[in-house]
This record gives C-alpha cells, structure tokens and sequence, in this order.
C-alpha cells in the first residue's frame, strides 16, 4: 500500500474524531444551556411568588406577631397576601418537605418546596415547587439570629434548585446544573412602631 494513501486515511481519521468530539461538546452545551434555561424560569415563578409572600408578613393584620411557626424548614404567618381575595388576613405556610421527594424527576436531591394558602380569590390550597435546598433564618432589628417570634424583623430566604434531568449522561459525571438564590426581606407590617 502507498504510504502517502496510508497517510491520507490517518489524518482523515484524527480529523473525523475531532470532528465527532467537537459535536459531542456543542450537543452537550446546548443541552446543559436549555436545562439552564428551564431553571432559571422555574427560579422566577417560585422568587415571584415567594417576594409577594414575604414582603407582605403582617399585612392588615393587626397583630405585632403575626408568627405561628418560625423554623429554619418552616414558617407559618398571617398576613392579607393578595389584595382582592376573599380570604383577608389569613395563614401562609412554606414548608420544605424533606419527606416527600420530587419522583416526576430523575434528581435524587429534589423535594418538594409547599406552599400552603390562598392562591385565588376563592381558593385555598397547597402549590409545589422542586428544590434542592430551602432554608430560613430569622433576624432581629440589628441582625442578631433570633428564634424568639416576637423579636423577628428581618427573614432571610436561601434556596438551591437543580434541573430535573441531567445533561451529562455519562455514568460517572451525572450533573444537575444548579442555581442559588438568596434575600433578606425586611417587611413594612412587622418593623412598624405598635
């Protein structure tokens, strides 16, 4: 055989494989980048929902206290959290549930983030969102972390989401791509003078 044909076949070859892998990694980008994508809007009705919520703790209620339950996986308030509801003032729980997990998803880390109230105006009920990771931690006026109901002026929310599929299939690297977010809310009704 003609070495300059045998040279022709392995360089041919070497330019195929890089070919291949180049493909591999635009397809798992695009990939990684459409999960990313579905997070992040995931991210945005849970952040929409929760901002209202929270920004609204104490609201028209007339208690200095709204508080029933303060914990670091839970937290029961009263507030009037939609304005034309039927409800009025009324309890709003959030509670990551660690004993029930997300099976509609192949993520193992996922459990179901519940929110428990009004969600119409004639509607009271429980909505789920996935999530890796929920904490609460409850501040007072100077920034102290308090667990005492009546000195909590300040709610810092962190949470962590992963996308529901992988976007690497192979065995040994599976990865959720993952978003963090986090706030502190300092709502009007429970900083006001009594």
């Amino acid at each position: 055989m003609n070495s300059a044909i045998t040279i022709t076949f392995i360089i041919g070859g070497l330019f195929l494989i890089s070919i291949l892998a180049f493909n591999n990694q635009v397809v798992n980008q695009s990939h990684e980048l459409l999960l990313s994508s579905l997070n992040h809007n995931s991210l945005g009705n849970l952040v929409e929902m929760l901002d209202n919520d929270f920004s609204k703790i104490g609201f028209k209620t007339g208690n200095a206290v709204p508080f029933s339950t303060i914990d670091s996986k839970n937290i029961i308030f009263q507030a009037d959290v939609f304005d034309n509801d039927n409800f009025g003032s009324t309890n709003v729980q959030w509670l990551f549930d660690t004993s029930d997990p997300v099976t509609s998803s192949s993520n193992p880390n996922d459990f179901f983030l519940k929110r428990i109230g009004p969600i119409d105006t004639d509607e009271y009920a429980t909505i789920s969102f996935p999530v890796v990771h929920f904490e609460i931690t409850y501040f007072t006026a100077n920034g102290i972390v308090t667990s005492d109901k009546s000195a909590v002026k300040k709610v810092e929310v962190e949470i962590i989401i992963e996308t529901a599929e992988p976007y690497s299939i192979n065995k040994d690297n599976v990865q959720y791509p993952r978003l963090i977010w986090k706030r502190i809310f300092v709502p009007n009704n429970i900083n006001l003078p009594y």
